[in-house]
């Protein structure tokens, strides 16, 4: 009977069986870390892109911040080229009112029987409305003018015909010029002369009246809830840009 040795064919494809695994070994790492190195080299490009994404935002915010300054400085430039303008409209008119005052008592006094020594107007600001509901839109207060009208005169009967040409004097609008026209102190006084002449007696006076000027609008202040609205849509409607 032939006798076959079959050790050494098992012991190679033994051998040949160790010779694949390692093959199938090495392979599997060489791909992991292709996949690796793959993976690596794809967030790098995304996080680079994201990069590039967060500075061209960034110069995008500086570039409005930038141009969110300038509106901000152009409402503040506004906003005081308003107050100038009221400013001087305030001072027009006053100057209008204080030449009218004037003018009106020039033409009141009773010529060469008195004349004036001092004259005082003071504007006197209407009294601030006690807490309460607000009306929506804007109100408008009435200012007036406390005048002071101090002089001298002849005789009473010159003060008091200065004082009834001050009533009948009426405004544009038809109404008294001077209201409350009132004699608040009258007393006797000497004007010396020379020793050949005797003093003369005159009549120091003082009479008090008011004037009332054209209202003036006063708009309503914004009530802070309406504020608050207006931020919000603001930034609502900038968020949507």
């Amino acid at each position: 009977m032939i006798r076959i040795n079959l050790l050494p064919y098992r012991a190679a494809r033994k051998k040949e069986n160790v010779r694949n695994q390692i093959l199938i070994f090495f392979s599997v790492v060489l791909a992991v870390l292709g996949g690796l190195v793959y993976f690596s080299f794809y967030l790098t490009g995304q996080i680079n892109a994201l990069d590039k994404k967060i500075q061209q935002t960034q110069k995008e915010v500086e570039k409005y911040n930038k141009i969110v300054e300038k509106v901000e400085q152009i409402k503040a430039t506004l906003a005081l080229l308003k107050k100038k303008l009221e400013i001087i409209k305030a001072l027009k008119e006053s100057s209008k009112d204080g030449f009218r005052l004037l003018d009106t008592l020039t033409n009141t006094t009773v010529e060469s029987r008195m004349w004036l020594t001092d004259f005082e107007a003071i504007e006197k600001s209407p009294k601030k409305k006690k807490k309460g509901k607000k009306k929506a839109g804007g109100e408008e207060e009435q200012t007036s003018v406390n005048i002071k009208i101090k002089g001298m005169s002849l005789d009473n009967k010159t003060i008091a015909d200065f004082m009834s040409r001050l009533q009948e004097v009426k405004d544009e609008e038809g109404k008294a010029f001077f209201a409350n026209v009132n004699l608040v102190m009258l007393k006797q006084e000497f004007l010396k002369q020379s020793k050949d002449k005797p003093n003369i007696a005159l009549k120091s006076f003082e009479i008090q009246s008011q004037k009332s000027l054209p209202k003036k609008k006063v708009e309503a202040p914004v009530p802070e809830k309406d504020k608050a609205k207006a931020k919000e849509e603001e930034k609502d409607s900038k968020k949507k840009k």
